[in-house]
């Protein structure tokens, strides 16, 4: 005997229910007529009725409570798979490279010896940094070279024009290693620290002007605002 669902025989639809959905399926005249004409047997439809899991999941679904996702019970999201990656495996995002910095130390490795301000009853427009004769000179920022050469009480000296109404001065140098005109970026390797000029011993003067030279600003406070610590000066 055959089994139970097998036994309806002559129906034209296949129904299946499983989860609470109903699919049907109809099969045309069209195609009954030319199953008899060609005397085919056609496979007698078929009743398939969900098992106790599928109905115990379906009333699972059907009774679930609707969560807000403002809820705290609202679910939370797990890691996405990748392409091709297993379910619930985490997702690697590419490293962000860190910002360059704007403005840097002119001279990292120096300790700094004399201050912005009145000095021998005139104004000290910079800041002294004395390091190791010859230290590695950096410019403080990018920008074009202005001026790169002796210049008077500031020995060999070398002018940067920042391009944003910021100049830096860097004077009493033993070695200059750039050119007027010249593009440099901020850390970038000008010249060499020394004592040419109106010098006492071997330092870096060190000058920030805005909009044009001969309009010192207190440079230590100046590059503080934008970032860089020059310790040894009032704040």
């Amino acid at each position: 005997m055959l089994p139970a669902m097998f036994a309806s025989r002559g129906r034209t639809a296949v129904t299946m229910t499983a989860l609470g959905a109903t699919l049907a399926t109809g099969i045309g005249a069209a195609g009954m007529s030319a199953a008899a004409s060609t005397g085919a047997a056609s496979e007698p439809p078929t009743t398939v009725r969900p098992t106790t899991a599928h109905a115990t999941a379906a009333h699972a679904a059907a009774t679930q409570p609707v969560v807000s996702p403002s809820s705290d019970q609202a679910p939370r999201l797990g890691p996405a798979s990748g392409a091709g990656g297993p379910v619930g495996a985490p997702v690697r995002l590419k490293a962000r490279p860190l910002p360059k910095r704007q403005w840097v130390n002119p001279l990292p490795s120096a300790t700094v010896t004399s201050c912005f301000g009145q000095r021998w009853g005139r104004l000290h427009a910079g800041v002294d940094l004395a390091a190791a004769h010859g230290a590695p000179v950096v410019a403080a920022g990018a920008g074009a070279v202005v001026t790169a050469g002796p210049n008077g009480g500031y020995g060999n000296a070398i002018l940067i024009d920042h391009g944003n109404g910021y100049l830096t001065n860097y004077g009493h140098l033993s070695v200059i290693g750039v050119e007027v005109g010249q593009v440099v970026k901020a850390g970038e390797h000008i010249g060499d620290e020394g004592s040419t000029g109106n010098s006492t011993g071997p330092h870096l003067h060190f000058e920030v002007h805005e909009g044009h030279f001969q309009n010192p600003l207190e440079p230590t406070a100046w590059m503080r605002g934008h970032g860089v610590e020059i310790s040894g000066c009032p704040a």
